[in-house]
């Protein structure tokens, strides 16, 4: 059992350390601040027996070793032992803790703020720099939680471990002032406190379960919300607001049940701790007035001083209770730092891309799990200008084909190359530059139109964007709009039409002037206009670029030079779309008999 508690603690520990360690040097100064300011504090309130001495003009003044040590330094400095310099000397004394604590304060902050900033670069960064399995995987709303909450929750240990600190200082400082008083009453509330302390574990523990069902409740939550916003038009068109909300409601109330278990043993702990204070200082109270050394101004310090002791216990406590409850979230951030770091996109090209002939796929295969390929043995190439059609049943393999050669995956066998290159001697950002990818799933930023077709992509001129709009048939719409291209698209894009969203997200993918540009299902849900209008751009496009068509409507292919029919993750027929219409004992012929 002690190796196990042992082993928790070194965990924990090593998730601080790894967590906050770049900031230790800003740690101990928060420690030695803190330090100062509390042993500030217990030496102006210790300075109230000696002015109560003075005032009542007792000649036998207290004769504490704090008492004394004040009395000796302001003969040093050869200043009166009057009510007046004694006031002073708790004036400034009170003062200068203020500025320790002001200090210590601010630093927190600022690494609070840094931290957070810092923490939720990292989060971003190790996310787009993963590979496209890992991101495929992850659930909506998922890293939102984790980059505002849990980061925002995470630093609050950096906040309660400062002020963890000053309370420490505190108990530490007025411990001694009980001591310095009365040995007998400062042994007591030490072993008070700590059998209170090691009391209320067993509380702290439960906490921390709590904080971790929280925690993930609070990611089931930013799912739900996101997953459902994003289905909203499905779900009010077939009228299912009232069990989404239901739902949603569940998902709340358990939460909701979560948060209020959390704040009564919170809350507990409090009442507790006010009843043994209030118990501890009667008694104390009684003990004392019954003895003959009894002294009203050692008495009242020592009073507050354990009123203070009492209070920063309590404090420890609070602080202990949030620090717990805050773990899951840093160890939630943790694992998927982890996880990100073991899947993050490797590139190790550093060949130039160069397409003069062809790209080749030779005995490719691909499988997402060991016990079903999603593509094998596949035989392909493509030449230079060629536009191409892959046509294939749902699940032939098309998809994988295409996010192969954007590189999102990698071949578990056969390879892949450009004019006799394997693709992953080429470096990805220039391979990617040099692929224009536009899917079926058009994302547009909540935006001008100008700026979702630069897309970050400062280095696109005016003319640049101007040109691709007319390659991709949508400078007309444009230009007819009252802002022209500093027209709003709306969240999503939802304020166009499917087919005018599809031409901005090709004057987008054109805009970089690709050497290869992909359709992968773009045209699916247009209508005839719309897909009149994209055929008469890629029409326009033939020759100038390479164009790899994937398609379910066969008309949007029946132009190309070529056409590969995928079926059971392999290809299985291949030629020209004229040719193979007239066999009729063709995969083609077939499927386009049946469309």
């Amino acid at each position: 059992m002690s190796f196990n508690i042992l082993r928790k603690i070194g965990n924990l520990l090593s998730l601080f350390y790894r967590t906050f360690g770049g900031y230790k040097w800003h740690i101990m100064l928060m420690a030695f601040l803190s330090f100062i300011s509390g042993l500030l504090e217990g030496i102006g309130v210790t300075a109230i027996i000696p002015l109560f001495s003075v005032i009542g003009g007792g000649g036998g003044g207290p004769e504490d070793s704090i008492s004394l040590a004040i009395a000796a330094f302001f003969r040093y400095l050869h200043l009166p032992f009057t009510p007046k310099f004694l006031l002073f000397f708790m004036v400034a004394l009170f003062f200068a803790k203020a500025l320790f604590l002001l200090l210590s304060q601010q630093i927190t902050s600022r690494i609070m703020a840094d931290f957070e900033k810092r923490m939720r670069s990292k989060l971003l960064s190790l996310t787009f720099n993963a590979n496209w399995p890992f991101l495929s995987s992850q659930r909506v709303g998922h890293l939102g939680q984790m980059v505002i909450t849990e980061v925002s929750n995470s630093s609050a240990i950096l906040y309660y471990l400062s002020s963890a600190m000053l309370v420490l200082a505190n108990l530490v400082i007025y411990t001694g002032l009980v001591f310095n008083l009365s040995g007998v009453v400062a042994a007591l509330a030490f072993l008070s406190g700590l059998v209170i302390f090691f009391s209320f574990l067993p509380l702290l523990r439960t906490t921390k379960i709590i904080a971790a069902s929280m925690v993930r409740q609070n990611k089931r939550i930013a799912h739900f919300a996101g997953e459902h916003i994003i289905g909203a038009k499905t779900l009010k068109s077939m009228a299912l607001e009232a069990p989404v909300l239901k739902r949603g409601d569940g998902l709340l109330s358990t939460m909701k049940a979560l948060y209020l278990r959390s704040c009564l043993l919170k809350n507990i702990t409090d009442a507790l701790l006010q009843l043994v204070g209030v118990f501890f200082v009667v008694g104390l109270f009684a003990f004392l007035y019954k003895t003959s050394a009894f002294e009203f101004a050692s008495f009242a310090v020592m009073v507050y001083a354990l009123n203070k002791i009492i209070t920063n216990v309590q404090y420890t406590q609070n602080h202990a209770h949030v620090i717990s409850a805050s773990i899951p979230y840093l160890a939630s951030i943790a694992r998927y730092e982890d996880e990100a770091t073991q899947n993050r996109e490797e590139d190790s090209g550093i060949a130039p891309f160069r397409l003069e002939k062809e790209i080749v796929f030779r005995d490719v295969g691909f499988e997402y799990r060991s016990d079903k390929p999603s593509i094998s043995r596949v035989n392909l190439s493509i030449k230079k200008g060629e536009m191409v059609g892959l046509i294939g049943p749902s699940g032939a393999g098309k998809t994988t084909v295409v996010d192969l050669l954007l590189r999102l995956i990698k071949p578990n066998t056969g390879a892949i190359t450009v004019d006799g290159v394997d693709i992953s001697s080429v470096n990805l950002d220039e391979w990617r530059s040099q692929i224009g990818y536009m899917s079926q799933d058009v994302f547009l930023l909540n935006d001008t139109i100008e700026n979702n077709i630069r897309f970050y992509s400062a280095e696109i001129s005016e003319q640049d964007m101007i040109r691709a709009a007319k390659l991709a048939n949508i400078y007309d719409f444009v230009v007819s709009q009252p802002n022209g291209f500093s027209t709003d698209v709306g969240e999503r894009g939802l304020s166009l039409s499917v087919g005018q969203r599809q031409r901005i997200a090709l004057a987008r993918v054109l805009a970089r002037k690709p050497r290869v540009l992909i359709l992968d299902e773009a045209t699916s849900a247009l209508d005839n206009e719309s897909e009149a209008l994209i055929r008469k751009s890629m029409e326009e496009l033939r020759k100038k670029m390479t164009i790899i068509v994937i398609a379910h409507k066969l008309s949007i292919v029946l132009g190309a030079d070529r056409l590969f029919i995928l079926d059971g993750g392999t290809v299985v027929e291949e030629g020209k779309p004229s040719e193979l219409l007239k066999k009729a004992d063709s995969r083609f012929s077939t499927l386009h008999a049946r469309s």
